[in-house]
């Protein structure tokens, strides 16, 4: 609680937007990618008498992505344009501060004024490198997942009953 407090303190107020987007991101990322590896896993257990509910499946899997990976992508989006904001944000202060005060606490100022610009777009890029990275590993467990699929209904209708 204690780090969250001082990346507020260090960002500015948008870090409480970046942060509840961040945990919002990540959990749906991660439930994905779950629901994916039970997904892979009831393939492998699958039986011939199980195929047609597996092909339904298959198309709810696509669906389901496709549905998903919207709602990622501009969560993924909105990360750095909240650190954007936060950028702007804390310009507009440093030139206040710039305004108000004269000499050394002025350099004072535009110090404190750039660095929260810095962390507040750090974060919200922090935020968003990674996510995209798990919705490509989750696009690839889809696209394995159907071929798993695919190349198992293609064995189960071959082989004889």
């Amino acid at each position: 609680m204690k780090a969250l407090l001082e990346l507020y303190t260090k960002g500015g107020s948008v870090m409480i937007a970046i942060v509840g987007l961040s945990v919002v991101l990540y959990a749906s990322c991660f439930h994905l990618l779950l629901s994916l590896y039970a997904e892979r896993r009831r393939l492998a257990r699958a039986t011939r008498a199980q195929l047609p509910a597996l092909r339904r499946r298959q198309q709810e899997m696509r669906d389901t992505f496709r549905q998903k990976r919207v709602v990622l992508g501009a969560m993924i989006a909105a990360a750095p344009l909240l650190g954007l904001l936060g950028t702007v944000s804390g310009m507009m202060k440093t030139f206040e501060s710039l305004a108000d005060r004269v000499g050394e606490k002025s350099m004072e100022g535009l110090a404190h004024g750039i660095s929260e610009v810095l962390v507040a777009t750090e974060s919200g890029l922090a935020v968003a490198i990674p996510a995209l990275l798990l919705v490509y590993l989750a696009h690839r467990a889809v696209h394995r997942n159907l071929q798993r699929l695919d190349r198992l209904a293609g064995t189960m209708e071959g082989s004889p009953s």
